[in-house]
């Protein structure tokens, strides 16, 4: 590629007097609320010789073809869920995402990272689209897998087979999910379902996606969701009906899938269940979910609520068997934690990683989910005005990180940077840290 092209910013929405468009910063124009962006994808890519053709209008209930019979590798990790940015509490806006082509890797790069185990599964550019790599962390050796359409997101999916790799890719308006056999050039890659909104299950055993339609009377449209053992290749129709409101994203824990719906002013979490959708919290948007049903939210002020000079709404935690009683808070009264993008859970789920701001000072931040009512402190583990940003964690508990194409490494407090092996691209979409070494037939 001969150069890079900045990203179409996100439209913006105020969920309390319903504006939308593009601010050109973090309030509303109207009412003076803090704005909410809509999700990504993150870090779009377009070719030069060949612009995307744009998407068909309303493109929901298209049908999905038959899978292909897959195949099996080795691995085990636990899978996050695709959170959404929550701009709309942040004081600073977050910048329009830049994108990162394919180039040479740092020079004096020793190959092999040592002290770390694993291997590092990353998404890049090359002159034939989206490619997806792997990096040995052990021996240093490096190998590019199969293209994918543009990737925004790469899920361990090894409980469904060892070896496996989800991939949800933003395909015009829709996402797409996809399973990668392995990280080879000759690896298939296995179409699974499409829609507007798409999660995956726990270790990649299931995934979940929601589509719909225009408004039909009022704030009633139709919507459809579906869950798919990924493994099979069966569905099962969770809901089709009516909903009031824009959903804007899915999410799952252990058990429940929950949709996040925007109607003019109002915001509500909704538990879905076997034909119907109920109203699980209100007044909030859900910036991400543990497989423990912990909720980390950010309420949304009520039409006409008053409230006092510098208490914009930061983040909270709702633990699962305590949803609907006292929540915990990040930061203090005065000034809380504001989140701006979730990054990643620990292998556990114990500690959130998310990019956000408090005390004025913009960064990479650990936060404490675990039981307990009191103020938690967020602990800063990077100040960065990074742009593009992407994490993932090893289950010996090292958090790799992309800043604006630049990787580090994380371990008891200590920055590490992590140069590539020669021959390999930078990354320049998502990362992903899995067990599988990379396959011997790469780069060294």
């Amino acid at each position: 590629m001969s150069g890079q092209e900045p990203e179409r910013k996100r439209d913006q929405i105020c969920l309390r007097c319903d504006w939308s468009g593009e601010a050109g910063g973090d309030t509303c124009p109207d009412c003076g609320t803090v704005l909410y962006r809509m999700p990504p994808p993150r870090a779009a890519m377009r070719s030069a010789a060949r612009p995307a053709a744009p998407p068909p209008v309303e493109d929901v209930f298209v049908s999905v073809p038959d899978r292909a019979p897959v195949a099996t590798q080795g691995s085990r990790r636990r899978a996050w869920i695709a959170g959404i940015a929550v701009a709309a509490v942040a004081a600073t806006a977050i910048a329009a995402l830049q994108v990162h082509g394919p180039g040479a890797a740092p020079a004096g790069s020793a190959g092999a990272a040592p002290g770390l185990r694993g291997s590092l599964v990353y998404a890049t550019r090359d002159d034939s689209g989206w490619v997806i790599w792997s990096w040995d962390l052990t021996t240093g050796d490096g190998s590019p897998g199969p293209h994918v359409p543009h990737p925004v997101e790469m899920v361990d999916a090894s409980d469904a087979s060892p070896g496996w790799i989800g991939v949800t890719s933003a395909v015009g308006g829709r996402r797409v999910a996809s399973l990668v056999h392995s990280v080879t050039p000759a690896s298939g890659v296995n179409r699974i379902a499409s829609g507007k909104l798409i999660t995956w299950g726990i270790g990649g055993q299931d995934l979940t996606t929601l589509r719909y339609g225009p408004p039909t009377k009022g704030c009633i449209r139709r919507v459809q969701i579906r869950s798919y053992v990924v493994a099979f290749g069966t569905s099962d129709r969770r809901f089709d009906g009516p909903m009031c409101g824009v959903p804007l994203t899915i999410a799952r824990d252990g058990t429940f899938d929950y949709v996040v719906a925007t109607n003019g002013p109002s915001s509500s979490i909704r538990i879905i269940g076997s034909g119907y959708t109920e109203r699980f919290i209100d007044d909030h948007v859900l910036l991400n979910l543990s497989e423990h049903g912990d909720f980390l939210v950010v309420p949304v002020p009520r039409p006409g609520e008053v409230r006092g000079h510098g208490t914009i709404p930061g983040l909270q935690l709702i633990h699962g068997p305590n949803v609907g009683g006292r929540t915990v808070s990040f930061g203090t009264r005065l000034q809380p934690f504001l989140p701006l993008d979730f990054l990643a859970w620990s292998w556990d789920e114990s500690d959130a990683y998310i990019l956000g701001s408090y005390r004025g000072v913009r960064g990479i931040y650990r936060l404490t989910v675990g039981p307990g009512v009191a103020l938690r402190e967020p602990q800063l583990i990077e100040e960065t005005d990074a742009s593009s940003v992407e994490a993932t964690v090893s289950s010996d508990g090292a958090l790799f990180l992309l800043l604006d194409g630049r990787l580090s490494y994380v371990r008891d407090g200590r920055i590490t940077p992590l140069d590539l092996p020669a021959g390999m691209p930078p990354p320049g979409g998502p990362i992903l840290w899995t067990h599988v070494p990379a396959p011997v037939n790469g780069v060294r």
